[in-house]
């Protein structure tokens, strides 16, 4: 048996088991979707909770994040790393989208759909990821720990809606998690890195 044929074999069984994986991955995935998924026969007033949760909690967290900027205004480290974190998660998640697309539940006809979406790639929720950066930097600061749980569970509830109302999968509020947390813990550490220089 040549080498060449030993490396194509044991190429091809990698292959075979990165796919196998993602697909079991993938299939774990529609099924939490589907049984978090509400249908014809959910309650009114929890679908109705579930539209309001879907893009409510967002102006919260802004008005949060303002008062909080306001408050502690000279205090522009603070601030920079806060705006840092959110663009930096934000502009992960666009570059992640771009480079693989992930078609949202309606689009191959999985589960049901209670809003209109545009079809766009669902993972990273943007939803989610500008949630959870806005609570991440904030659970990174001492002071902020309060108001950074406080978003931590209004992006929450905004995953939970939006999964509820079939425009996401688990997955896509999970990347969003991750990448927000990536960015924060990113951003901190520039920024603890610098004052090290700086002393």
């Amino acid at each position: 048996m040549s080498r060449s044929y030993r490396k194509n074999r044991t190429q091809a069984a990698f292959h075979i088991k990165h796919l196998s994986e993602r697909t079991v991955m993938q299939s774990l995935n529609h099924e939490i979707f589907l049984a978090l998924n509400a249908d014809e026969s959910s309650p009114l007033f929890l679908l109705a909770t579930a539209r309001l949760l879907a893009e409510l909690p967002i102006a919260l967290a802004v008005l949060v994040a303002l008062y909080i900027l306001v408050r502690r205004k000279s205090e522009k480290a603070f601030a920079l790393c806060l705006v840092l974190t959110v663009t930096l998660a934000m502009a992960a998640a666009y570059v992640i989208r771009k480079l693989h697309y992930n078609p949202r539940p309606f689009v191959i006809d999985l589960g049901r759909t209670f809003i209109e979406h545009a079809p766009t790639a669902s993972f990273p929720s943007f939803h989610g990821t500008f949630m959870f950066s806005l609570a991440a930097a904030l659970l990174f600061c001492p002071k902020e720990r309060a108001s950074g749980m406080a978003i931590l569970l209004l992006g929450l509830a905004t995953a939970w809606a939006r999964i509820y109302l079939g425009v996401h999968y688990p997955l896509d509020m999970l990347g969003a998690l991750i990448t927000a947390c990536a960015a924060a813990a990113a951003v901190h550490c520039c920024f603890r890195l610098r004052r090290q220089w700086a002393g």
